[in-house]
């Protein structure tokens, strides 16, 4: 290449200095949206009970780093939905200059401002940013590592062990240098920050395995696998305490495999808020039901889907970009086919998109790569189109909590039940502990009415019965039916027909799809 067709490519691939902040102040921009909502499902396990102290002890003690950092949070004075949001809020928003950091050091500043745009739109990585766990963290970690892998390649590629070939990917010049004895202790550190947040993390060092594998001639392989050997090593103590939670709570997470890798693809192109599914089992399998009622979704990102994995097939063909692809392809395609192969062996659910949220910036990386690749300027804008309404309906469903969605409304139940409940017309609770309605509504308990839940195999007139036993001096009853309290149909279908045996039903309040109030009042 001259030095004039080296600056024509060079100034083509300058992005503005000021294109990332802007960027990263779109990602803030909506991720504060619904940032205020109820808490819900298990940001009851981070809010309760394991960021009480430095370092928990329930069973979730085998993953505690994003708890002992909530803890130290909570111990700055953060409070409420915002305040304590606030932590995952900056974890997602730090993904965006990160990305564009890995970006250019992959391909230049093109891929890398492309890459962070779309981490800083993807539906799924928004909602994590606003959720009280470890998700936003776990995929920051991983964006970090690669980062700093890429670094550990360049330094390689600086002192001559392998020349770039024409097909490669040209790094983006840096002034920044690091010895690699400390690149490789970054790299051991994030690799046990990762498995001590997130359990599955390990599927993500397993794709990194790969990459030092194809780099062998850039980095020696055993320099890679040794440092993957430490990070195994120093996660020894820890086995214990996996190995616990796996006795109290591994039996709960079992998967329906048909519909495992339709809803990863569905989660990281709309995130789980985009599509309109009501109640479902254990398992949550996708229902004919679920496909025709969102079907013109489902079209929506297939079509754009199949031109992609058509025009990924054509990089391939050509090498171009040999380098980047075969690294997502190591940190995206992998782990997927590894968590799906582990939850065909185990029946656990392995693949479900939070349990892989690591692959998500690299499957975001993948779409980078291939949307600049496409040579006519029609088909980019033609896609970007189908890109910004996506994202736009998805964000729309995602802060549309009472008809889409999968996050329950504890706040909304407890604002309306605060002027219904007293000594006569209690809530009626069938088993469930309701931490969160305690937590916005502390004199609940006050007015609950506990009775037990219907047998295996009661029928709703059986239930009935021994229902009436218990309603003695109760005039009118409130009932909460929660999708994820109680995921069982049969199960909810009797407790809200044993009470309509019982009385008249006054009103049935939805606050969300998976989340209704109802009110009877009782015969007699």
């Amino acid at each position: 290449m001259t030095h004039a067709k080296q600056a024509t490519s060079s100034a083509a691939d300058h992005v503005p200095a000021f294109i990332l902040p802007l960027v990263v102040v779109f990602g803030i921009a909506l991720r504060l949206p619904g940032i205020t909502f109820s808490f819900y499902g298990d940001e009851a396990f981070s809010l309760f009970r394991d960021s009480s102290q430095l370092i928990t002890d329930s069973e979730d003690r085998f993953r505690p780093v994003f708890f002992t950092l909530l803890y130290l949070w909570r111990q700055l004075g953060f409070t409420g939905e915002f305040g304590l949001r606030l932590l995952p809020l900056i974890f997602g928003v730090a993904q965006i200059p990160l990305a564009f950091l890995v970006g250019r050091k992959l391909s230049g500043e093109r891929l890398a401002i492309t890459f962070a745009l779309l981490l800083a739109v993807n539906p799924l990585l928004i909602e994590f940013s606003q959720e009280l766990r470890m998700y936003s963290l776990v995929a920051l970690i991983a964006l970090a590592q690669v980062y700093v892998l890429l670094l550990l390649l360049k330094n390689a590629d600086k002192y001559g062990r392998k020349e770039l070939s024409s097909t490669d990917p040209q790094p983006h010049p840096s002034s920044f240098t690091l010895h690699p004895f400390y690149l490789w202790l970054f790299f051991i550190a994030l690799g046990l920050l990762g498995v001590y947040t997130h359990l599955h993390y390990w599927i993500f060092l397993a794709g990194l395995s790969l990459t030092f594998l194809r780099e062998r001639k850039v980095i020696a392989w055993w320099k890679g696998h040794a440092a993957l050997a430490v990070i195994a090593l120093l996660y020894l103590p820890n086995i214990p305490n996996m190995l616990y939670f796996q006795q109290v709570r591994g039996g709960e997470y079992f998967v329906n495999l048909p519909s495992a890798l339709p809803k990863l693809f569905a989660a990281l192109t709309g995130g789980f808020s985009y599509f309109k599914i009501g109640d479902q089992v254990l398992g949550r399998p996708i229902t004919t039901r679920d496909i025709l009622g969102n079907f013109s979704i489902f079209l929506l990102l297939a079509i754009p889907a199949v031109i992609f994995l058509w025009r990924l097939i054509g990089l391939h063909r050509e090498r171009r970009n040999s380098r980047s692809l075969w690294l997502c392809h190591e940190l995206f395609t992998a782990p997927v086919i590894l968590a799906f192969v582990a939850s065909v062996i185990t029946k656990q659910y392995f693949v479900q998109p939070k349990y892989v949220i690591f692959v998500a910036p690299f499957a975001l990386l993948f779409i980078a790569q291939i949307y600049l690749s496409f040579h006519f300027v029609a088909l980019r804008r033609a896609l970007t189109v189908v890109g910004v309404v996506v994202v736009t309906i998805a964000l729309i469903h995602f802060n549309d909590a009472h008809d889409y969605g999968r996050r329950e409304d504890w706040k909304g139940v407890a604002e309306v039940l605060k002027t219904e409940l007293t000594t006569e017309t209690p809530l009626v609770i069938h088993g469930q502990r309701l931490a969160m309605l305690r937590y916005y509504y502390p004199e609940a308990p006050n007015y609950f009415l506990s009775v037990r839940p219907p047998l295996p195999g009661e029928t709703s007139e059986a239930y009935a019965s021994r229902l009436l036993k218990e309603f003695k001096g109760v005039k009118e009853v409130y009932y909460v039916r929660s999708d994820i309290a109680l995921q069982d149909n049969q199960w909810k279908d009797v407790v809200v027909s044993a009470h309509d045996l019982l009385g008249k039903r006054m009103g049935v309040v939805k606050f969300t799809p998976r989340m209704k109030l109802y009110h009877w009042k009782l015969n007699g």
